[in-house]
């Protein structure tokens, strides 16, 4: 999975949204809860649809506005009762130290971070 960091201002979300749309096939759309800069974010999942647009697509467009300082005090922040960091991609390596990346998940990730201006 390639990993994406895009930062606008709030009139700009739509935008960006569809700029990334149009380049990429299979999107899903997902609002965070939480965006930790430059590392991810919290997703609530509270139903089976939730999850599927996490786990289904080739493309997610995680977007939020809500910024913490880390994953630690995001988990304090916020009332939920199922959800998913997601964070830069996946890698796995075997003993001959072959390296797989794209593991799990989509195949391209962009957070959208909607920064108060």
């Amino acid at each position: 999975m390639a990993t994406y960091w895009h930062f606008v201002k709030e009139g700009e979300l739509n935008n960006k949204i569809k700029e990334i749309m149009e380049e990429f096939e299979d999107c899903a759309i997902v609002e965070a809860d939480i965006i930790v800069k430059e590392e991810g974010a919290f997703v609530r999942i509270e139903n089976i649809e939730d999850a599927k647009k996490i786990l289904l697509h080739n493309t997610l467009i995680i977007y939020g506005k809500n910024e913490s300082k880390g994953y630690e005090k995001a988990l304090k922040e916020i009332d939920f009762t199922q959800g998913v960091f997601i964070t830069a991609e996946s890698k796995t390596a075997d003993i001959e130290k072959k390296l797989i990346s794209g593991v799990h998940g989509a195949k391209e990730c962009h957070f959208v971070f909607v920064q108060p201006f």
